[in-house]
Order: structure tokens, then sequence, then C-alpha cells
């Protein structure tokens, strides 16, 4: 038995995941492609096409007023939305500086004594990539097993 082609995903690099991602996304686009003749059967077979046909092919003429009213409506819509976005950016210009100031860094013996760790085992947190954390029971960590550096 063959063992599978990528055992590690998180080996790949960002290059070759992107590649393999794209060629993915043409393959179902080209599978889904292939569904459109039964679709459209389908969609003839439900009456879909007929009533396109009656609709918009057969005698049936554009009303003035809709063409008319239709882009003023849409302009009348787009002044209330950019004006309402003014309104708000106005009225709440300044109330943001005071939420969006950079708050004070935390210490690391802080982070520690937050977690209920010991520093070297905050130390060991911090210092490495992937580990296990074993936990007591309220739930505070007590050992770290290194996986990956």
């Amino acid at each position: 038995m063959n063992p599978p082609l990528i055992e590690r995903p998180d080996r790949l690099s960002r290059v070759r995941r992107t590649i393999l991602g794209s060629i993915t996304a043409l393959l179902w686009i080209l599978y889904a492609y292939l569904w459109v003749p039964l679709l459209t059967f389908l969609a003839w077979l439900l009456g879909i096409h007929t009533a396109y046909q009656r609709l918009y092919l057969e005698d049936n003429a554009i009303d003035p007023f809709i063409m008319a009213s239709l882009p003023v409506i849409a302009m009348v819509c787009g002044v209330l939305l950019i004006g309402w976005a003014e309104y708000n950016r106005i009225r709440f210009a300044h109330a943001d500086s005071r939420r969006r100031r950079r708050r004070g860094d935390v210490g690391e013996s802080a982070v520690d004594d937050k977690l209920g760790a010991d520093h070297a085992l905050g130390e060991t947190l911090r210092s490495h990539r992937s580990v296990s954390v074993a936990l007591d029971d309220q739930a505070s960590p007590v050992a770290v097993h290194v996986l990956q550096s």
C-alpha cells in the first residue's frame, strides 16, 4: 500500500500550497462546468426558458417610467448611504481616539502569574513553537513537553 502523498501539509512551502490550491480550485470549476448542460436541460424542462421568452422577448414594451425612475432611486439610495456614513464619521470622529490608544506592555512575569505557572515554565512556553501543556485540576499549567522548537 502506498503512503499518502502529503504526510505533513504544514511542511509544504507557501508557494507549493498556493499552486496546489489553485489547481484544486480550477479542477472544481471544470467539474462544475461539466454540469451546466444538465442544469440547462432541467431549467428548460421546468419552463424557465418559456417564461423568459414570454416576459422579455415577446411584444412587451419597456415602461418609460421605470427606466426614468430607477436611476433616480439609485441616486437617492447612494446619497442617503453616503450621508449616513458621513454623519457617523463626524459624530464619532473623536470617540475612537480614546478607545484606540495603545495599551501598555505587560511584563512576562505578570503573564506567568496570571496563568498560574512558575517562571521557568513560562519561559519554556515562550521560547518554543509547539508544546504540549499538562494542566492540573484548576487548569493551571504544571508541565510542558516540547514537541517542536
